[in-house]
């Protein structure tokens, strides 16, 4: 009868080859990967590894990711200050463009949007109209044709006061199962009113939300600094802007001129903001000659940099909202002087960019190819949508 002898040597049973443990933790969530560089010391140096990098690179990109499933390309384009096209894309170099027409509301000759974000919400587009009076937002659903006008917030009327909206963002609270729309508004006086009969009013800045169930706006308690970077992108119930202020950090400094860039963040389900601070490399740069700006990456926040004194860009993804050392730097490229300003990204990695002719292009982060958008012929102005239709009615999901 064979005898079984257990294994005496614990060493042996607990080791797991190098390669085995790579191939192990690449195919984890960013997240937890950040979590478990603290395991071991050999684990917290993987991102010095170059097999390792290439690993985490493959699984990043091929990985088949639900947030891609049944979608399709759009392409928001700016053709002058009052007029905005949106047409559907399609073909294997996005070389046939189908337009789509807005729908028209307001009754206007000729009505222009802006696209807030850089996908559609359950299938749900959120316009913002900037030729009425006062900014009108549309929630529009582009396979049914249905639309639905926002109501007018009672906070912009704010007597001898102009307002405008420095940014927004759209998203979809799955604790409430509502639709809102967060922004931040600024009042300031009129022009051909005098200031010095105002002196009790001054120029203020708020946030607030809008709650599709409730069909109304109400006022969010929260100070953040004022920023430009009008359009949020969103993903799993969250907005995210790039912000650059000198607000973040010690307040008491005063010495301290140097603006902090970091990313702002706005739970919709428990209505709070995060910020998560950049990487220092980033910071320490000259903004005049670094392009940055968010997307989305195979369901990731993605932070792209063009450093255009050095003709390279780099690609780093968050893995942990309000953690700076989460930011996992996946790619850097150098040189490629013919890339200037990222637009936008697509389905298997394809990143578009401006070139230096203002023509719009897509790099292949699985291929290495650049190719010049074969629709879009001149300077190109504006982003691509990633879309998913829906035949559901405005404010219902799928269960």
């Amino acid at each position: 009868m064979v005898k079984l002898v257990p294994a005496r040597n614990n060493k042996v049973r607990n080791y797991i080859p190098d390669d085995l443990t790579q191939s192990i933790l690449s195919n984890l969530s960013l997240k937890s990967l950040n979590r478990f560089r603290c395991v071991r010391k050999s684990w917290s140096t993987l991102f010095e590894n170059p097999s390792f990098i290439s690993l985490l690179r493959n699984n990043f990109l091929f990985n088949n990711h639900d947030y891609y499933e049944d979608t399709s390309l759009l392409l928001h384009q700016i053709v002058t200050d009052d007029e905005f096209v949106l047409y559907s894309l399609s073909g294997e170099r996005f070389e046939i463009g189908t337009k789509i027409d807005w729908p028209n509301p307001f009754e206007e000759n000729k009505p222009n949007f802006d696209i807030s974000g850089s996908c559609s919400i359950n299938g749900i587009l959120c316009l913002i109209n900037y030729s009425e009076p006062n900014t009108r937002a549309v929630l529009w659903n582009p396979t049914t044709q249905e639309f639905k006008v926002i109501p007018t917030s009672p906070f912009e009327f704010v007597p001898h006061m102009d307002v405008d909206i420095l940014r927004h963002g759209f998203g979809y609270d799955c604790v409430t199962n509502d639709y809102k729309i967060i922004r931040q508004v600024m009042c300031y006086h009129k022009i051909d009113i005098d200031v010095y009969l105002l002196e009790d009013i001054d120029n203020d800045h708020f946030w607030e939300i809008y709650s599709l169930r409730s069909n109304s706006w109400r006022k969010l308690e929260y100070d953040i600094p004022i920023n430009h970077k009008e359009s949020g992108v969103c993903l799993d119930g969250m907005v995210h802007w790039w912000n650059q202020s000198d607000d973040i950090g010690d307040e008491d400094d005063e010495d301290d001129d140097d603006d902090e860039a970091y990313l702002l963040s706005f739970d919709l389900r428990t209505e709070e903001f995060i910020t998560t601070l950049t990487p220092l490399e980033d910071v320490s740069f000259d903004s005049g000659y670094v392009l940055s700006d968010l997307m989305v990456l195979n369901g990731s926040i993605a932070l792209i940099s063009n450093y255009t004194n050095l003709g390279s860009f780099q690609i780093y993804v968050l893995g942990e909202f309000g953690v700076k050392e989460s930011w996992f730097k996946l790619f850097i490229f150098q040189p490629l002087s013919i890339i200037v300003y990222p637009i936008g990204a697509g389905r298997k990695g394809n990143i578009f960019f401006t070139n230096e002719d203002g023509k719009l292009i897509f790099f292949s982060l699985s291929t290495m190819i650049i190719e010049e958008f074969n629709f879009v012929r001149g300077k190109f102005s504006g982003k691509t949508i990633t879309y998913k239709e829906s035949l559901l009615p405005i404010g219902e999901i799928n269960e």
